[in-house]
């Protein structure tokens, strides 16, 4: 990696700022990965005791502090690793009060109160403590996962970051992994691991995830995480939605560690409900009657202790995961050799339904191609993946005012067939996937001065690498119809997505002030992005028909251009469009590269104000700025709109955010807590690449139409199926993926380019900004039990939309008017939409700009209620209710969100009318935590040993299901209204809607209902593990465990069909689509919006029916089985 100049001495500059700020200014709230404990000491009269002594010692490593209260009598022990600690208050003309036993979780800042004795001949009370059920200081909603819970709760593939979906407010975001906190995309949450920032700028999401691996930090490392919802301290911010907080387990005084194995193995698991079904009862792949996971191993360990007692101590962690599998293909239309005779079904394909225009033989040809491609007639792929994590940490007690810490995980990650990680695939073929792998390495190291008896400071630093890559099993151009996709999917080949390094500083000083808690830090982050990707650059044909049979016809008719038997005049020009992208400044290997720098600034003060004992407010103001450089080549070809769009990235320097929290204990055993702030994300890095590259200059996309499935004119492109004007990136392309006897693809240029389609962003182009408010009250409870319920309302703002510019400010040419049809034919109503032709474009010269604008919003509102119950006398519960609602006016979800993925908007200049419920709506959620450890004492040892050791754990999710985005299906292809002679500009009814992914016309959803106006399935999932402890030495001993992954195996449907309606061209001799027939004046019928459930409509085919039900999350019942030996 180089380093620019200019860059080094900005370090330079700002490390010095950072480091004078911090040592100039006076600065007890969150602390990133650590802890504080706080409280008052009193005589025994209630009067305050001023400077009276108080040892805080780390009963784990023997590591103490010692500390004098100030006038107030209040003490303060700030950044304190989580652990078990001994409180030592008192001393001189006062005994000594000794509290035992407290435990200090991630994020907490535990109250220690005292009313020290008068002196005596026995001067020393020692108390066994309990950690208070209640935070009073806490003023944030943020729930503690803490050890118990990580080391017993089943997790499927054991990734630690999934217990956030224990928490209240918390959705999962799409199948992949990605969570939502309080109804924002996943793409706008941190997560933090030892202080130091562990997402993957490119993606915004944690880093190694993008890759399909399993996790990148063991769960044998982590400690315990609180998982933060809204309102927390201005500590933290570069995120509009939550944020995670993790802690890594280190060494102590004495030698602990353990050994795991787990296995899953085919025999003990159930199988895909949906694969089933397929295999069944849709002429399916019989290979879909076996299991996905042929065998998962995941062994390992970690080993901790001294080196030097109470002064220097280790930790390591090793973790392997292997698993062998198979890749599995579902189709949901009917492909046979067979003939069907006559059949009124869009979705069966045999030789009845080939074109007259090709021979039998042509048609047998295509057909056995789809049956081998697709996988149906050969046995699935293996697909198998291999990881290796090495986490080595150290811990120092330099001397009684200073401790540091120092770890590096180290983690490689390589899979077949992991492109696309899904166990099953519908409609798709193995040619569609390839290989990737990531290689993770993280440096972070942490200092930590005890300036005085009031004042600490904190140091973290961060050297991070984050590689990511991807190839493809086949060559392009990749060929997508509806019955299957075949050839080198756009993304791919990945040779960096990305090459990231990561360098970060944090410095954070604390003080006590009389009543007051001061905290003043700040933090850079530099993150040095290098991605090469050329997306596109195989090319990409679409069928876009009405149905896939005719997408079938239309594709069998091009296969064979030219060849012998052919007799259609146009095949080669049936596909509905192509684009491809060619990098005109990188060659070769480089397609695709960009390489620059992001850089973050923030600054921060914070006072925890103890108004009373029963009061304390939390005031603070941060200071974010993220800056990335604008693009080094401008497109100004098409001036003045390219230039506009392509010149400018806003760097936004004045998020100014404040934040007000409080907590109140109005009686003993009650705390209220509320608040309000602002809070400031960060654009993803993926976004400002494709507006830096993909601008028309450095990368050029070159689109071309087809003539569709009637044609009447050859297009004047002269591209022909399947050729490629550019040569493709990735494998070289050869006839192997095209039926025998076809044509081969070839790169052969046609005698003029297609239109150009690119990237822009809006000159107000800036990251998204959210208001957070929030009032909670938690009850204590007999039992050790605590009750909460609070609200949590959001409103954020200037999320991003993806748009045609070439549209934007324009008025609609006119309207046009549909007949929407019931299932049975009849006419429902008329409906007249505002249409846009292509003569109505800003630059007649370009096709859709894709832009992206800030101009989304959201709003969120909740009630959680949270039931919890620490682990004492062998039990712990977490129970956790939440009711929201989500709307937002096109915000997609983070699942589809990176690049310039989002929802498509019906009218480009009209984004209100896409308010509604927002992709991640979930309206109720119930999620249960246990760990239950029966203790049975009798006389009888035997007894004794035969009964008790077991452990009963688990999770319950019960969930509501998320909102269906409703699409259509059949374009209105040029010239389908030929009798008034206008040409859309898209290809949906209102002539405007494209793909914000790449900027192709698209049919977008129906319009006569409202945007996610339909609820799809929800799921419930029961997680359960059963353990046994085996004594073997009074240190060691050895644990069995047994755990099921959806217990009960109910069905969780992970996909639907989304398609609601079918576009119908009107024509002269149809009786409900008319030609010409009664519309509004000056709107002649155009069409018609048909439903795409009807009564003869295949099952499969069903909107609203299952296309998957398993994903990375939850599938069908797995079981599996383990040995864990402690020591």
């Amino acid at each position: 990696m180089t380093r620019p100049s200019g860059c080094k001495l900005a370090l330079a500059l700002a490390a010095a700022a950072l480091l004078a700020v911090s040592a100039v200014l006076p600065a007890s709230g969150q602390t990133s990965g650590v802890g504080n404990i706080t409280g008052t000491v009193t005589d025994s009269s209630g009067a305050t005791v001023t400077n009276a002594t108080v040892v805080v010692l780390d009963t784990d490593t023997g590591i103490s502090r010692t500390l004098t209260t100030d006038s107030d009598g209040r003490y303060s022990a700030t950044f304190l690793q989580p652990g078990h600690y001994e409180l030592i208050l008192g001393g001189g003309a006062f005994g000594k009060i000794d509290r035992k036993n407290l435990v200090l979780t991630v994020g907490q800042t535990l109250t220690i109160d005292a009313a020290l004795p008068a002196a005596t001949v026995s001067s020393e009370v020692t108390v066994s403590s309990e950690t208070p059920i209640l935070d009073t200081e806490k003023t944030e909603v943020s729930q503690t996962v803490d050890q118990q819970l990580i080391s017993n709760i089943p997790v499927n593939s054991r990734n630690w970051s999934a217990f956030v979906l224990l928490t209240p407010n918390v959705v999962q975001d799409g199948g992949s992994g990605l969570v939502s906190f309080h109804g924002i995309s996943g793409l706008y949450n941190q997560n933090y691991v030892d202080g130091a920032n562990n997402n993957q700028m490119l993606f915004s999401e944690a880093r190694g995830r993008a890759s399909g691996a399993p996790y990148v930090y063991s769960l044998d490392s982590i400690k315990e995480f609180q998982a933060q919802v809204g309102n927390y301290s201005v500590e933290f911010g570069q995120a509009a939605g939550g944020q995670v907080n993790a802690i890594t387990k280190s060494g102590t005084n004495a030698i602990h560690g353990d050994a795991f194995y787990f296995l899953r193995y085919p025999g003990l698991n159930a199988l895909d409900p949906y694969n089933k079904w397929q295999a069944l009862h849709n002429n399916g792949n019989p290979f879909l009657l076996t299991q996905p996971i042929h065998q998962q191993h995941q062994f390992g360990g970690s080993v901790g202790g001294p080196i030097v007692k109470d002064r220097l101590f280790y930790f390591f962690t090793y973790d392997g995961f292997r698993r062998v599998g198979r890749v599995l293909f579902a189709n949901t239309n009917t492909i046979s050799l067979t003939p069907s005779g006559a059949t009124s079904s869009t979705t069966t394909i045999t030789p009845t339904q080939c074109p007259t225009t090709i021979s039998a033989t042509q048609c047998n040809s295509a057909i056995n191609f789809l049956l081998q491609t697709s996988g149906a007639t050969t046995a699935p792929p293996s697909r198998f993946s291999k990881q290796n994590i090495f986490f080595p940490r150290l811990d120092w007690h330099i001397n009684s005012r200073n401790d540091a810490f120092v770890n590096y995980n180290y983690a490689n990650f390589d899979s077949t067939f992991g492109y696309s990680g899904a166990p099953t695939f519908t409609n798709s073929s193995p040619s569609t996937n390839g290989p990737t792998s990531y290689h993770e390495r993280f440096l972070i190291a942490g200092l930590t001065t005890q300036i005085s008896g009031r004042s600490v400071n904190q140091v973290h630093f961060q050297f991070g690498r984050d590689l990511e890559t991807a190839g493809a099993n086949a060559p392009g151009p990749s060929v997508g119809m509806g019955v299957i996709t075949y050839g080198m999917p756009n993304a791919l080949p990945r040779v960096a997505e990305p090459d990231e390094h990561r360098i970060q500083f944090t410095n954070v000083f604390s003080t006590v002030r009389g009543r007051h808690s001061i905290k003043v830090g700040g933090d850079l982050n530099f993150v040095h992005e290098v991605m090469i990707n050329l997306f596109q650059g195989g090319g990409v044909y679409s069928y876009s028909g009405s149905s896939p049979l005719q997408n079938f016809q239309s594709w069998v008719q091009d296969s064979f251009r030219g060849q012998p038997g052919d007799t259609d005049p146009y095949a080669g020009y049936h596909y509905t469009s192509f684009v491809q992208t060619v990098d005109q400044v990188n060659p070769g290997n480089r397609a695709g590269a960009d390489d620059f720098w992001m850089k973050m600034f923030d600054g921060f003060a914070e006072d925890s104000w103890k108004v009373n004992q029963n009061l304390t407010v939390n005031i603070g103001v941060r200071y974010d700025v993220q800056l990335t450089p604008a693009p080094t080549k401008n497109n100004t070809n098409y001036d003045p709109i390219s230039t506009f769009y392509s010149s400018t990235i806003k760097n936004v320097t004045n998020r100014v955010q404040p934040r007000i929290g409080f907590s109140w204990s109005p009686y003993t055993g009650t705390v209220v807590r509320g608040g309000y702030g602002l809070f400031s994300a960060l654009n993803q890095g993926s976004t400002y690449y494709a507006m830096r590259v993909e601008n028309g200059i450095v990368q050029v996309n070159y689109n071309y139409n087809g003539c569709g499935p009637t044609c009447s004119s050859l297009p004047s492109n002269g591209l022909a199926f399947p050729n490629v004007p550019f040569q493709p990136t990735g494998p070289s392309i050869s006839g192997s993926l095209f039926p025998t006897g076809g044509v081969a693809p070839a790169v052969a240029g046609p005698s003029l380019l297609g239109t150009q389609s690119f990237h822009g962003l809006d000159p107000n182009f800036v990251p998204p900004l959210s208001h957070e408010a929030e009032l909670a009250v938690e009850q204590a409870l007999p039992g050790k039990m605590s009750l909460s319920v609070g609200y949590v309302g959001t409103r954020a703002l200037r999320l991003p939309v993806f748009l045609d510019a070439n549209l934007i400010g324009q008025t609609p040419h006119g309207s046009r008017t549909y007949n929407v049809l019931d299932v049975n034919g009849n006419v429902v109503k008329q409906l007249t939409v505002p249409v846009y032709l292509s003569t109505d474009r800003r630059d007649s010269r370009l096709a859709a700009y894709n832009t992206g604008f800030s101009v989304a919003n959201t709003w969120y509102n909740s009630m959680a209620v949270t039931l919890r119950r620490p682990f004492q006398n062998g039990l712990e519960l977490l129970a956790n209710y939440t009711w929201s609602r989500a709307t937002d006016t096109d915000q997609v979800q983070g699942n589809f969100g990176t690049f310039y993925g989002g929802n498509v908007a019906l009218d480009p200049n009209n984004v209100r009318a896409e308010n509604g419920l927002s992709d991640i709506d979930v309206r109720n959620r119930f999620v249960l935590s246990f760990v239950y450890k029966p203790q049975i004492f009798q006389d009888n040892r035997w007894v004794n040993t035969i009964v008790n050791g077991f452990t009963f754990s688990g999770s319950q999710i019960a969930s509501a299901g998320q909102p269906i985005a409703a699409s259509m299906s059949g374009t209105v292809f040029n010239g389908s209204a030929a009798s008034n002679g206008i040409t859309g500009a898209g290809g949906n009814i209102y002539g405007g809607a494209m793909s914000s992914s790449s900027g192709a016309a698209t049919t977008g959803r129906p319009p006569q209902i409202g945007r996610n106006s339909i609820i799809g399935p929800g799921f419930n999932n029961l997680d359960f593990r059963i353990s046994r402890d085996v004594p073997i030495h009074e240190s060691i001993k050895l644990q069995f465990t047994g755990e099921a992954f959806n217990l009960l195996n109910h069905k969780i449907i992970t996909g639907v069909n989304s398609t609601y309606s079918a576009y119908t061209a009107a024509t002269a001799t149809s009786t409900t689509c008319k030609l010409g027939s009664s519309a509004p004046a000056g709107s002649p019928l155009q069409g018609c919006i048909a439903p795409f459930t009807t009564p003869t409509t295949a099952a499969a085919s069903v909107f609203g029916s299952a296309t998957g039900t398993n994903n990375t999350l939850y599938g069908p019942r797995q079981l599996q089985v383990g040995a864990k030996l402690f020591f």
